[in-house]
């Protein structure tokens, strides 16, 4: 007979994918330190990659294993395409690998990658963007939160239709 404490279910035994989740509001110190949480922290683990975001419209801050997995995507999609080439042009250079956090769990944010996605902003919004974290100017943050405030009704109706088509 089967010992039901040790049998486990295939998504008992699957790794736990982190997940950044929540949003916390901090302000950068003067040399462009700034506060990660606790949470964000331990996810990141002890080193870890800032860059653009995608969009280049805020900090992303990737774990090590993430950067890789997103660094890989674009290997594949072929460094001879002249397009694709353009953009990892100044996604890497705005991009700093093997950052650390300080004893007091800070992060310094490289001047050149600073000035150009937060510009003179001191306020910002630190938030969960599922794989990374992600830091946004707190004005950024207010606008695309009204943009979404009003764009609300039309996804509640696209996701519902979403939801009516799995059934």
């Amino acid at each position: 007979m089967d010992d039901p404490q040790k049998s486990s279910s295939p998504a008992e035994n699957t790794p736990r994918r982190l997940r950044f989740i929540g949003s916390f509001n901090h302000s950068l110190d003067n040399k462009g330190r700034l506060v990660i949480p606790q949470p964000f922290r331990e996810k990141l683990g002890e080193k870890f990659c800032i860059a653009p975001s995608f969009d280049f419209k805020s900090i992303a801050v990737y774990p090590t294993e993430m950067w890789e997995k997103r660094n890989e995507t674009y290997e594949r999609l072929g460094n001879l395409n002249p397009a694709l080439n353009r953009y990892l042009e100044q996604f890497y250079a705005l991009s700093f690998d093997e950052q650390t956090c300080d004893a007091q769990g800070r992060i310094l944010l490289p001047v050149n990658l600073r000035s150009k996605i937060l510009s003179d902003e001191k306020e910002v919004e630190i938030t969960g963007a599922n794989d990374h974290v992600r830091i946004v100017a707190a004005t950024i943050s207010q606008t695309g939160w009204e943009s979404f405030r009003q764009e609300l009704p039309n996804l509640l109706e696209l996701i519902g239709g979403m939801e009516q088509g799995e059934h």
